[in-house]
């Protein structure tokens, strides 16, 4: 049954989410979020120009003692085997974060959600960060091997709206965040409310409230810093 609402979540995301109610189950997105991630992963670093990416992965004004130790460390399967366990580590964390998180926010709004169902949810609402992955393999194909995997997302603020240079203090942030993470908000409130049956500016504000916790916190710590 779920391979039905892989399709069915793009565009209609409440009966996708209501058929899941019952079973929401994470195994398929998980699978598809990892074999995209982790192909898109295994490609740039199989392809990329590592002299030209270690030497602009420092910031300018970085001591050359410091640089050259560091780049002594930068080998091709050092860093990727480091991003591939970034992507396998990290996925699992983000989506055990969340799912607490929808639990412990349904406790203190009367929902009636267990972990299992809050890290479902995060789960297949993010498949819609898929849609970015042919436009990173364009951008990797093209980019005869000079590029920073972190400009690869055609979707990130930074390449549509801000432009940050690299190692600058807002470029961090600004790649962090993805247009498609509205859509994951939207999807979130939606599988929230579907499941809970709870009000939808609740559910809205329910989904919406780590990304602004925590991009406001970055935010305000660049501008207190510089």
């Amino acid at each position: 049954m779920a391979f039905a609402q892989l399709t069915q979540v793009f565009y209609e995301p409440s009966a996708a989410f209501a058929a899941l109610k019952e079973r929401p189950r994470a195994w398929l997105p998980l699978i598809l979020l990892y074999v995209a991630s982790l192909g898109l992963m295994i490609w740039y670093f199989q392809t990329v120009d590592m002299e030209w990416m270690v030497s602009n992965s420092f910031p300018p004004d970085m001591a050359a003692e410091q640089r050259e130790a560091a780049a002594k460390t930068m080998s091709r399967g050092v860093m990727m085997g480091m991003g591939i366990a970034g992507v396998l580590v990290g996925t699992l964390v983000v989506f055990c974060l969340y799912g607490f998180y929808f639990w412990l926010a349904g406790k203190l709004a009367s929902m009636d959600l267990s972990f299992k169902s809050g890290f479902a949810l995060a789960a297949w609402a993010s498949l819609p960060g898929l849609i970015g992955v042919p436009l990173m393999a364009l951008q990797i194909v093209t980019s005869n091997g000079q590029l920073a995997f972190e400009n690869a997302d055609m979707l990130s603020l930074n390449y549509l709206l801000v432009h940050a240079a690299p190692h600058t203090p807002w470029a961090g942030i600004a790649s962090a965040l993805k247009l498609t993470d509205l859509w994951f908000i939207a999807l979130c409130a939606i599988g929230l409310r579907t499941w809970t049956g709870k009000s939808g500016g609740t559910c809205a504000v329910i989904a919406a409230l780590p990304y602004l916790v925590i991009y406001g916190a970055w935010a305000s710590y660049i501008l207190i810093k510089h």
